[in-house]
């Protein structure tokens, strides 16, 4: 199993491999043989005073399947709403497929934004935007 490195204390805040971890670690590749998808460093994202992820690092790999579990308030949502830019965050860098998005130029936002989907539960709408920008943002 492997935790997210954060302020979160590991019994709150941990993510969790959809399947057995040992098998998975037995017969994975070496880390360094494999793409990095997600690359998260030094993430800090609050809301005034609070902060909700502080420094936080983490790293996907190709064909890695994730869950995110924790008590309510502990920065699942926010965690994901930073990765697909619905939430800013104060410092630190998030590369998808090696790609910082913050300083990538126009012609590779687009690339990555047609490469990225979600899938919510129970079909629930991006609660950041109005509904009419919900509605446009398959069409950007």
């Amino acid at each position: 199993m492997r935790c997210l490195r954060s302020s979160i204390p590991r019994s709150i805040f941990e993510v969790v491999m959809s399947a057995d971890s040992e098998t998975l670690e037995r017969n994975a590749p070496a880390q360094s043989d494999r793409d990095v998808i997600l690359e998260v460093r030094d993430l800090t994202v609050g809301f005034g005073s609070n902060i909700v992820l502080d420094n936080l690092d983490l790293d996907i790999y190709r064909g890695e399947i994730l869950g995110f579990v924790g008590a309510s308030g502990t920065g699942k949502s926010v965690l994901m709403r930073t990765v697909l830019r619905l939430l800013p965050h104060r410092s630190g860098t998030i590369k998808i497929l090696g790609v910082d998005y913050d300083t990538a130029s126009d012609q590779q936002r687009i690339s990555l934004d047609t490469r990225l989907g979600v899938l919510f539960q129970h079909g629930a709408l991006f609660s950041a935007l109005t509904v009419k920008e919900n509605i446009q943002l398959p069409m950007r």
